[in-house]
Order: structure tokens, then sequence, then C-alpha cells
């Protein structure tokens, strides 16, 4: 995912996020990595404080401890601009050995979710 904040382009991947990241994220958050998302979808400051965070750790900064995210940083920015991301990532081909999801009626949506979408649960209110 590529979001556009403070005059540059981040790269942001859930997929690529660490166990020390994950943890510290949960630590800071203080909810899983699915709440996380949900929690940043629904414009929670401290999960977008976490969010920047990971931006910065992803990118090859020294962004310090998650709760300390500096003076200039505005939540509501880069909520906007998570919002507005440019999530780029192709759908994986299909396997050619699995029968095709229109043939099986018992393939649920739930069997077909990877990993990041199971993770980018709907917004609470």
């Amino acid at each position: 995912m590529k979001i556009g904040y403070a005059g540059r382009v981040w790269d942001f991947s859930l997929e690529e996020m660490d166990v020390a990241q994950c943890e510290a994220v949960e630590k800071y958050v203080g909810k899983g990595l699915g709440e996380w998302a949900n929690q940043m979808s629904a414009g929670s400051v401290k999960a977008i404080v976490a969010l920047w965070w990971v931006m910065r750790k992803q990118a090859g900064e020294s962004p310090g401890p998650v709760g300390q995210p500096g003076d200039d940083f505005r939540p509501v920015r880069l909520l906007a601009a998570f919002h507005e991301a440019d999530d780029e990532q192709p759908e994986p081909e299909p396997d050619p050995t699995l029968p095709s999801p229109a043939l099986s009626p018992a393939t649920s949506a739930a069997t077909m979710t990877s990993l990041p979408a199971a993770l980018q649960l709907s917004p609470t209110g």
C-alpha cells in the first residue's frame, strides 16, 4: 500500500511487519492486529500513531518509541491519506490445481480470505 503523507509516498505492508513491530503495535494500541486494522479505519488516534511508527520503521528510519510520533505529526492528515491510499497489490493468480470457486458451492468467502483481507475488518462505530 502506498500512502502519501508529509510530502512523500510511504510504503506500508501489513504482511511485512516483523514480530517486534507486531508486538510493539499490540502493546501500544492494546488490541490485536485485526482490531488495530479496524481502529485505523475508524480513526483511532492511537491506531494512527502506530501506523505512522510502522511506516517509518518499514522505511528504514529509527522512529523511537511508538507513542512519540513527533511534534509535526498530524494524525487526521495521515488518516485521510490512509483512506486515500493507492493499494495496487495484484490479486494472486488462482491455483489451477484447485477447483474454481464458481464450481464449488462449498467454498465460502471465509475460506477464500487471505490474511491481510481477514485483518481488514469493517470499522466499528
